[in-house]
């Protein structure tokens, strides 16, 4: 097994283990024997657990990102707004099938360690703000169609959707249900999103 490959394999353990049981209860020895390397390998690649909270973070982000690149801007097939729609049902599906469990490792980070660690909160900063850039992109390209009100200032929704969507994210894991993920497209699309004045 090459480096690369060690430390790739790694992060996705990590990333598997962060998502279900959290930054605090996931230890060095879980993740390398999940990855299936040697345990002294963890601190050859990662100077600390949260340099490697980061690394797992990027890796999460750089994922996202190339799913929303992919239906938010190279599927220009169907109107934006559409567009937005099939991306939060899919992953509400998604979670569904999980077992409404896991939801989002930004979220997840930020309630459990960015009180306590600022080089992760740098990184969940950077890794939200891109999000909601690409959200704010999305919604530019809705409002020059005349698909969203003139009034709406896309920053600040795209904003409003990613505070939002995490929040509903947290009430799904409380309920073990989509049902907060559901209310929170129906009220965003049929209502806040909708065209109406």
């Amino acid at each position: 097994m090459s480096q690369e490959d060690a430390r790739s394999r790694l992060i996705e353990a990590g990333l598997e283990g962060l998502l279900a049981a959290g930054f605090n209860s996931t230890g060095v020895a879980d993740i390398v024997a999940a990855a299936g390397v040697p345990k002294g390998s963890f601190y050859y690649y990662f100077d600390s657990k949260e340099a490697f909270a980061c690394a797992v973070v990027d890796r999460w982000a750089a994922r996202n990102t190339a799913r929303r690149q992919a239906l938010f801007v190279a599927n220009r097939s169907m109107p934006p707004l559409r567009r937005l729609r099939a991306y939060l049902e899919t992953y509400a599906t998604a979670l569904g099938e999980r077992g409404h469990v896991g939801g989002c490792l930004l979220g997840n980070l930020s309630a459990e360690i960015a009180d306590h660690s600022e080089t992760v909160r740098g990184r969940l900063r950077a890794a939200f703000a891109e999000w909601q850039t690409m959200l704010r992109d999305l919604l530019v390209e809705a409002q020059a169609r005349g698909d969203l009100r003139a009034g709406l200032e896309p920053g600040a929704l795209a904003a409003y959707l990613v505070d939002g969507w995490e929040g509903a994210l947290l009430r799904m894991k409380a309920e073990k249900s989509d049902r907060p993920l559901r209310l929170f497209i129906t009220i965003t699309f049929d209502h806040l999103l909708s065209g109406d004045p």
